[in-house]
C-alpha cells in the first residue's frame, strides 16, 4: 500500500492537544507518516484556524528542537534554535505522540538554504564569480557543511523518534533564491542564471584542482559573458543545453558539482540507521542534480506536483521514468489548497492520477497552512486511491 504523510510545523502541531492532533491525521485522514519541519528558512505565514492572533514569522533560519552538540563538536557550524524551541521541545512532544499513536515521525529538513548560517559562515557559502558571497546558499562542497549535515542527521535520528530523514535543498542554489528583497533591473536568460549561480568559493576551487579543471580560466569565461549582460541587457539566444555542451570547462564543472551532491547524499546515507528521502527540486545545471543516480542512493525521491491537471502530473512522473528514477521510488508532493487544489474532486483526481503511475506514496502541502474543511479532502482522496489498491 502506498505511504502518505502530511508537511507540517512544529507550531501547528502543538496548537492545542498534541496528541490529539497526532491521532486525528491517523485515525480520521488516513496519514501513517507525518512529516515535520526540524530546520526550516526563514518565514512569514497566515495560520487562518488560529484564534486571534493569525501571522507567524520567524526572521532567522533555524532548527526547530533542542540539538545535543556534542554531535557539532567537530564543525564550526552549530545549529540556531528558534526561539519556539527553547524553554520547550516541541519535536520531543511530536515524537512522543506519533510513537503513542503508531505514527511514523519524518524530519522535514531544509539543509544548505539557510541565510543565516551561510551569514554566519561566509568561507562556507557559495561564492560568485565577482566574489559576491550568496547569504542564503551554504556550500555543499564545504567539509564544514558536510559535517555539520551529518551532525544534524545523526542528532534527529539517535536522540529523536525520527524514522525517515527528508533531505530539501542538499545542493548548490541557484543565485535567485536569496533572502533580501530582491532589486533588479536586467531579466537574465537561462544562460545568464547558470553562470550567476555557478559557485567559485574555495572549497568548490579545490576540487576543481584536483580534477584538473582551470577555474581561473573559466572564471574569465563566466566574467565575459556576465559583463557583456550587465552592459547591454541582452540575455543569450543560444539554449542552455547547446551552451553548456559547447564550453568544455563549464560543462566539466557542472559534471563535478553532481559528482559533489550525489557523493553528499550518499554520506548522508551512510551515516544514519533511517530512510533517506530526497527532494528533487532543482535541476542538473543549476541544482547539481543527477535524477536517475540520486534515486538510486535515496531510498525515496519527494517531487512537487502542485498543479491541478491530472495530465500535468502523468507528464511530470512520465518525465522522472525517462530520467531513470522508478515511480515506485516516487513521493509525490500535492498542494492541497487552491491554486492546486481548488476543490475536493481536483486533489482526488490528482493523486489518483500519481497513483496510476505507481508512485510509492503522498505527502500533503501543508497542515498549518491549508484550510480546516481541506482535511477532509485529503482523507477523501486517500480513501479513493487506496480503495482501488485493495481492488487490484
Amino acid at each position: 500500500m502506498t505511504t502518505a504523510s502530511m508537511w507540517s510545523y512544529t507550531w501547528d502541531l502543538t496548537y492545542g492537544s498534541v496528541s490529539d492532533t497526532i491521532g486525528r491525521l491517523k485515525n480520521e485522514i488516513g496519514l501513517d507518516t507525518v512529516s515535520v519541519a526540524t530546520s526550516y528558512h526563514t518565514y512569514e505565514m497566515l495560520c487562518g484556524y488560529r484564534k486571534g492572533r493569525k501571522f507567524l514569522w520567524e526572521p532567522q533560519a533555524a532548527v526547530y528542537f533542542q540539538p545535543d552538540l556534542s554531535f557539532y563538536a567537530d564543525t564550526p557550524i552549530k545549529p540556531h534554535v528558534s526561539p519556539s524551541a527553547t524553554e520547550s521541545d516541541p519535536l520531543r512532544a511530536i515524537g512522543d505522540a506519533c510513537e503513542m499513536h503508531g505514527l511514523t515521525l519524518s524530519s522535514w529538513t531544509v539543509c544548505l538554504h539557510n541565510s543565516l548560517l551561510a551569514t554566519r559562515h561566509p568561507d562556507h557559502a557559495q561564492t560568485n564569480a565577482f566574489g559576491d558571497v550568496m547569504p542564503h546558499a551554504l556550500c555543499p562542497s564545504s567539509p564544514a557543511v558536510q559535517t555539520y549535515m551529518v551532525a544534524l542527521a545523526r542528532n534527529l535520528t539517535q536522540r529523536y523518534p525520527v524514522r525517515v530523514m527528508e533531505l530539501e535543498t542538499l545542493n548548490f542554489q541557484g543565485y535567485a533564491q536569496h533572502h533580501y528583497h530582491g532589486k533588479f533591473g536586467l531579466v537574465p536568460g537561462p544562460v545568464e542564471s547558470l553562470l550567476f549561480s555557478l559557485c567559485f568559493c574555495a572549497h568548490c576551487e579545490k576540487h576543481a584542482a584536483a580534477r584538473g579543471l582551470d577555474m581561473d580560466a573559466l572564471r574569465g569565461e563566466v566574467h565575459q559573458q556576465l559583463d557583456r549582460f550587465c552592459e547591454d541587457a541582452t540575455p543569450s539566444p543560444q539554449p542552455l543545453d547547446e551552451y553548456i555542451a559547447a564550453h568544455t570547462n563549464i560543462n566539466a564543472l557542472l559534471a563535478l558539482r553532481a559528482d559533489i551532491v550525489s557523493d553528499f547524499v550518499r554520506l548522508i546515507r551512510e551515516n544514519i540507521d533511517a530512510p533517506v528521502y530526497f527532494y528533487l527540486m532543482g535541476d542538473y545545471a543549476i541544482a547539481g542534480m543527477r535524477y536517475g543516480e540520486l534515486a538510486q542512493i535515496a531510498d525515496r525521491v519527494v517531487i512537487l506536483a502542485y498543479t491541478d491537471s491530472p495530465e500535468q502530473v502523468v507528464k511530470q512522473i512520465s518525465g522522472l521514468k525517462k530520467d531513470g528514477v522508478p515511480a515506485e521510488k516516487v513521493i509525490a508532493g500535492m498542494q492541497a489548497y487552491p491554486p492546486a487544489s481548488p476543490d475536493a474532486d481536483t486533489l482526488r483526481r490528482t493523486v489518483s492520477a500519481a497513483a496510476a503511475e505507481g508512485v510509492a506514496g503522498y505527502c500533503f502541502y501543508n497542515y498549518g497552512i491549508m484550510p480546516r474543511k481541506n482535511l477532509a479532502w485529503v482523507g477523501s482522496a486517500l480513501t479513493g486511491v487506496r480503495n482501488t489498491e485493495g481492488k487490484r
